[in-house]
């Protein structure tokens, strides 16, 4: 089974939502020049200068260094993809319209001019300390689903060399998350183990058995790397809806939806009248 990032770069070559393997090539690329160029001091120095770093030398941090690429120098909404959106670079078709313009320099070049875009003029903070000091904060607004990754999901993710990530590959290891569980949360390695499995055992992970129950997954919803593809048990029926990004289902039915979301919308309405029409 694919991960989370593998996702990423199966949808940005999609044809279906606007991306292409050439899109995907030059990501890719791209980041791998952000690699070589983190490997060297005079590289790191450019990476400060061209991304808009806010501090002279935070790079030098190995931390820093996979805050800042370790999940992308950029930002590509696979999760969030709106075919409809009407901003610059909102989506994957737009995102690769930049990606695959030749013109506007090398997949390093093309990365730094989104990334200039996506920032709106503000510096990039490259800050690992800062990272953890915000998910430990109880005001935090995201820090309830860190929460639950340490203490029952897990599912990070991660980048690992050799696989189809396009990211900066090596960079953000599962160590990390360790560390943030146990920085933000007090957890440590062995309780967010015990805690995965406690949560595999409970739902019946890969194998996992109910009745009633519908999986709908989205195509480039890289979050469909870790759901239920293949039904289960006679009654617990699988959705897999093309071009589809995160729970599109679940949100208002808009003018804009795709054919493919209409009908996943009827489906679910569907099943779920037929289950409760029963004894």
């Amino acid at each position: 089974m694919a991960g989370y990032n593998e996702v990423v770069a199966e949808s940005m070559a999609n044809e279906r939502v606007g991306g292409s393997q050439q899109c995907l090539e030059v990501i890719t690329e791209g980041h791998k020049a952000v690699g070589d160029l983190l490997a060297t001091e005079s590289g790191r120095r450019e990476l400060e200068a061209k991304f808009n770093i806010c501090t002279p030398g935070a790079l030098d941090n190995e931390a820093n260094a996979e805050q800042f690429a370790g999940d992308g120098v950029v930002y590509l909404p696979v999760q969030s993809n709106d075919p409809a959106c009407k901003g610059p670079h909102c989506n994957i078709e737009k995102i690769c319209e930049l990606m695959t313009d030749s013109s506007v320099g090398s997949p390093l070049d093309r990365l730094i001019s989104l990334h200039a875009d996506q920032s709106g003029g503000a510096c990039t903070p490259a800050n690992h300390e800062l990272y953890l000091r915000a998910i430990a904060n109880p005001k935090d607004s995201g820090r309830s689903w860190y929460y639950q990754t340490c203490t029952e999901w897990g599912y990070y993710m991660t980048c690992p060399v050799g696989s189809k990530c396009p990211y900066v590959q090596g960079l953000h290891k599962l160590t990390s998350d360790y560390e943030m569980c146990s920085r933000a949360f007090g957890i440590d390695q062995t309780t967010v183990d015990e805690s995965i499995a406690f949560a595999n055992d409970m739902y019946g992970g890969v194998d996992i058995q109910g009745t009633r129950i519908m999986y709908p997954n989205g195509e480039i919803d890289p979050w469909h790397a870790n759901g239920v593809l293949v039904p289960p048990n006679d009654q617990s029926p699988v959705l897999n809806v093309l071009g589809a990004s995160h729970h599109v289902w679940t949100h208002a039915a808009e003018d804009t939806d795709t054919e493919e979301v209409v009908a996943a919308k009827h489906a679910i309405w569907d099943q779920v009248t037929a289950w409760l029409k029963e004894e």
